[in-house]
């Protein structure tokens, strides 16, 4: 027998609409947490915390661009990517 959501639900006694939103909440949080964990482990390699940290040290040239823009383009992306997952789970919980 096929797993369906509303088969799901009625095995939990959920209404289907709650079992969506529930799922689709862990969901985003697992992904923020993921992007967030990768975000840190990248700026670790340069003893910051952020994106902009890591502008900073481009800007006071404590770094050449050239070294790290690889990882400064990544961490440019997931912040963003974690930017968007927050306002998803924020929608979840309207």
């Amino acid at each position: 027998m096929e797993l369906t959501i509303e088969r799901l639900a009625r095995e939990l006694s959920l209404p289907v609409d709650q079992l969506e939103r529930e799922s689709a909440r862990a969901y985003l949080e697992k992904q923020w947490r993921n992007v967030q964990a990768e975000i840190l482990s990248i700026c670790q390699k340069y003893g910051v915390s952020s994106w902009q940290e890591m502008n900073e040290l481009i800007i006071n040239e404590e770094v050449e661009e050239g070294k790290v823009l690889e990882d400064f383009q990544r961490v440019d992306h997931l912040t963003a990517r974690a930017a968007r997952l927050k306002k998803l789970l924020e929608e979840v919980d309207a």
